[in-house]
């Protein structure tokens, strides 16, 4: 829980904004075209606010990437926690190639007044009230803590996206499933943690 009194807003006034150029990936299902974050709206997760918690005027979507695929795949399999390894049977891995004017760097969040547990717990309510105040302020993503392994995600605010988009894809594989059913059967609740 971020300090008594910490703000969101007066944090992101307070940032410095910079660019990102790189390539990301995200784990997505085969249907959904890898730069579609129209699903976002459907349930809020920690970058985002869905239509099932919030009245529209306050939802916005994000689309969520990761600075190295095994973040992402690994971002996917814990979500996927509850369900059966068949359900990442229906997800690829796309590459994709972004070139953001004005991101929010929060991947140290001590500066801002918060903590990585702050980024990465279970409480959503800091991360969303972040994304909201730098959506406000016309950021288009924010780099921040991966919650399922040590490195960056880059959470992208497409409602500041310019056109034409500043995502490209570069390819899409299938998840290396007989791997994931391997760790996932190592790492099963009650089992000692590598």
């Amino acid at each position: 829980m971020p300090a008594e009194g910490w703000k969101a807003e007066q944090t992101v006034a307070a940032a410095s904004a910079r660019c990102f150029q790189g390539t990301v990936w995200r784990v997505h299902w085969r249907e959904v075209a890898p730069t579609d974050w129209t699903l976002s709206l459907r349930t809020s997760g920690r970058y985002h606010r869905g239509l099932d918690l919030f009245p529209p005027d306050q939802a916005f979507p994000a689309l969520y990437t990761s600075l190295a695929p095994e973040i992402a795949i690994w971002e996917m399999v814990r979500r996927s926690a509850a369900r059966n390894l068949a359900y990442l049977e229906n997800n690829v891995l796309s590459e994709l190639e972004v070139d953001l004017s004005r991101i929010l760097d929060i991947s140290d969040p001590n500066p801002v007044g918060l903590t990585a547990a702050d980024l990465t717990g279970p409480d959503h309510q800091p991360c969303q009230e972040l994304a909201e105040a730098a959506l406000a302020r016309g950021y288009q993503g924010l780099l921040v803590p991966s919650a399922a392994l040590p490195g960056l995600n880059l959470v992208i605010l497409p409602r500041n996206l310019p056109e034409p988009s500043p995502i490209r894809l570069l390819r899409s594989t299938d998840l290396p499933i007989e791997i994931l059913a391997h760790q996932h059967s190592e790492d099963r609740p009650g089992q000692e943690q590598r």
